[in-house]
Formats: structure tokens, C-alpha cells, sequence
């Protein structure tokens, strides 16, 4: 685990990572000062949802997929032979990274929405902001759990950020579209948890939200993503 942390404050992607994104929040305040928060909540769901959810991707795929892009891992396992050990080491060092980052960007936007949108007929509440924060959270925990899981499987930072990206961004997104399928895709029980959380009004959506459900069918996809690729990790050899 210490092995796994120092790799986390030494090394630059994270360090990229949080930059990248406490920038988009910055940005996304400045235009709220500039042109206002608008009625549809888009800088707050756009400045601090979609910056954590591509970097909670990063990160999972980063600790995952490391030391196969430098070629370390059999050093690794030599160090630590359980796999399962290097496993829960790593996804818990990445869910720490994850869950950190979404509290530093919710933290810087609290005072920053706030102070931009002074000057303007709409206000973005800091409890509004600190709502938004938590739901994302929640549904970051998912992303990096499902980054991580696509780095492992790929054995590769590249090959795990491809997968990811083209998973949410086509196959979970056109199977949400489908009847009574759509409603058990990772996306769509995502939007139902942060509408759980911050409400219809702040998302922008009027679902009707089956929360129970919608964790159930989360933590159902956790256990699959997981599984799958320590299952690859445990019974294949490192090249």
C-alpha cells in the first residue's frame, strides 16, 4: 500500500490530473461571471460533474495500467506474489485519489460559483454547489472502480482509456436508449442516483428515481467489472 500511495505523490499524472481539473472549475467560474449561472444549472453540472468523472476515469486506468506501460509488474508481484493483495492495494489507493480529487474540485467551486455569480441575478448556492459535489462523488466512486477494472483488463493506460471511453461514451450510452434494458445500464442508474441526491430541479432531469434499485443494479456492475478483470489479473501471466 505505501508503494502504491508514493507512486500517487510522485509521480505526474495525478498531479496533471488535479491541475486539469481544479482549471476547468476556474474556467467554468469565469464564464458564470461573465455571463451568469444561466436557469439550467449547466455550469455547476458541467464545470465540477464532467471534469471529476473523465479524471476519476484517468486515475482508475493510471493505477491499473502503470506498470504494464512500464513494463514494472513482475517486479511488483516478485515484491508482493498475492495478486489479490496487489489488486485491492491498487483500487484503494485509486478510489482515495478519485474520491480526494471530487472533494478539492467541490471545494474549490463552493467559494468561486458563489463569488461569480454575485453580480448576477441568479445566485449558485453553496449548498446547490456542495449538492452537486456529493452526487458526483457517488457516481465518481463507480467510474474509478470501472477505469481501474478496464486498465487491468487491457494490461495498458492506452488500451484502458480507449475501452473506457468508448464503453461509456457508445455502448452504455446507445443501450440506455433501449426499453426496459436502458434502465439497468451503468448510465442510466448514475442519473438516478445524482438526482437521488441534489434533485430533478438541480439535474435537469424529472426521472422517476428508484434509488434502491438504482445502487443495487451500481453495486451490481462493481462486482462485474471487478471480477472480471482480477479474474484475468489472478490467472494470466505477466508478460
Amino acid at each position: 500500500m505505501r508503494s502504491e500511495l508514493r507512486k500517487l505523490t510522485v509521480l505526474p499524472t495525478p498531479r496533471w490530473t488535479a491541475v486539469v481539473t481544479v482549471a476547468a472549475v476556474m474556467i467554468a467560474a469565469l464564464v458564470v461571471a461573465i455571463s451568469g449561472a444561466g436557469e439550467d444549472n449547466l455550469a455547476l453540472l458541467v464545470g465540477i460533474g464532467l471534469p471529476t468523472w473523465i479524471a476519476s476515469i484517468v486515475l482508475g486506468v493510471w493505477m491499473s495500467g502503470l506498470e504494464y506501460g512500464q513494463k514494472t509488474m513482475r517486479r511488483t508481484l516478485t515484491r508482493n506474489p498475492n495478486r489479490l493483495a496487489v489488486v485491492g492495494d491498487k483500487l484503494a489507493v485509486a478510489l482515495l485519489a478519485g474520491v480526494g480529487l471530487t472533494v478539492l474540485a467541490t471545494a474549490v467551486a463552493i467559494p468561486l460559483f458563489s463569488l461569480a455569480s454575485s453580480g448576477h441575478e441568479l445566485k449558485v448556492a453553496a449548498a446547490d454547489t456542495l449538492d452537486v459535489g456529493i452526487g458526483n462523488l457517488v457516481n465518481n466512486i463507480v467510474y474509478v472502480v470501472a477505469g481501474f477494472s478496464f486498465g487491468l483488463v487491457t494490461r495498458s493506460m492506452a488500451g484502458g482509456m480507449t475501452a473506457a471511453l468508448a464503453f461509456f461514451f457508445v455502448m452504455d450510452s446507445l443501450l440506455t436508449q433501449i426499453p426496459v434494458v436502458g434502465d439497468y445500464m451503468l448510465a442510466a442508474v448514475s442519473t438516478e442516483i445524482f438526482q437521488g441526491i441534489v434533485g430533478n430541479e438541480i439535474a435537469g432531469t424529472d426521472l422517476e428515481v428508484n434509488l434502491a434499485r438504482a445502487i443495487v443494479v451500481s453495486v451490481l456492475w462493481l462486482a462485474v467489472f471487478v471480477g472480471v478483470s482480477t479474474l484475468r489479473f489472478v490467472r494470466t501471466d505477466v508478460e
